[in-house]
Formats: structure tokens, sequence, C-alpha cells
């Protein structure tokens, strides 16, 4: 049985961390994307999206279970966004509208998400595990190649590989 973002809400509230795991898991890789179209610097895209998920665990009793969670995470997330830009002053501000997603738009994301997941389920299993490790899991390079037993280069290889075998799934359809 799936435990719903809600279930997962309520044990982050508890201080349960697995919750605050699965919850990452199962929203980060749209909500990347969606920090990375809003900003032109990917360090700080990744910055807020990490922000967003520990101002996610801080702040879960805040949530009030009106409207999806990935509305909630994405407001989160794009505040972080538009905070740290503000701070940093090596990025050029170059932001979309930073305005929340109506419900076609989490839709769509879930939508991607979902697509995402079935592409990299595909993949050959060295390139599932490079993907997993760096991508999902946001471990760092060295990290998973000892893990996987590979120099750094293979590793590189393979994520490469990964990701055109993804787009070219997420195009061909």
């Amino acid at each position: 049985m799936t435990t719903t973002d809600e279930e997962l809400i309520s044990r982050m509230v508890e201080g349960d961390r697995s919750a605050l795991e699965a919850l990452y898991r199962r929203h980060s890789p749209w909500l990347a994307g969606r920090l990375a179209s809003a900003t032109s610097s990917r360090d700080l895209a990744e910055e807020a999206l990490q922000d967003a998920f520990l101002g996610a665990w801080r702040s879960a009793g805040s949530y009030r279970g009106q409207g999806e969670v990935g509305a909630w995470l994405w407001g989160i997330a794009r505040r972080r966004l538009v905070s740290l830009s503000r701070k940093r002053t090596d990025i050029p501000e170059q932001l979309v509208a930073p305005d929340i997603p109506g419900v076609d738009e989490i839709v769509l994301s879930r939508d991607e998400a979902m697509r995402v997941r079935k592409a990299v389920a595909l993949l050959p299993e060295d390139q599932r595990a490079a993907i997993e490790g760096v991508v999902f899991e946001d471990r760092p390079l060295a990290e998973v190649a000892r893990t996987l037993g590979v120099p750094i280069g293979t590793l590189k290889s393979r994520l490469h590989r990964a990701r055109l075998h993804i787009k070219e799934e997420l195009t061909s359809r």
C-alpha cells in the first residue's frame, strides 16, 4: 500500500526522517526541474531544493491539509529560491515569475515525475544505480563510485548514457 503525502507529513511532524526521505524521493525530481527552469544557476536551484526540504521538515506541523502537498512544497521551494537569489551577489537574478502552480500544473508535474521514474526503470542496472545514487539520493559522485566499485570517470559515463536514454525515452512518447 502506498503511503500518501499527507501521511508522510504527519510522520515528519513526529520526527520520522524516513518520511522526509520518502517525500524527497517522490517530489524532488519535478521540484528540481521547476527550480532549474526558474533560474539560470544550477547551483542556486540545487541549494533551493535542499533548503526547501529542510524547510518542509522544520515546518511540517504548519501543513494544514488544505491543497496538494506538491503545491505546499513548491511554495517553500519558490520562496527559498527568491530568498537565496537575493543573498547571492555572484548570480544575476533571472527568475521566471514565481507564482504558485494551479492544480493543472501539479497534475502535470506528477505526470512528468511518473514518466521519469518509468524511464529510469527501463535503464540497464549499472546506469539505473548511477542515476539513483547521484540524482535521487543526492549523494556525491565519489561516494556513489565507491559504493558501485567503479572509478569516477566510469560513473560519469554511466550518468551521461543514462541521461541520454531517459531523454530519448521521454521524447519518444
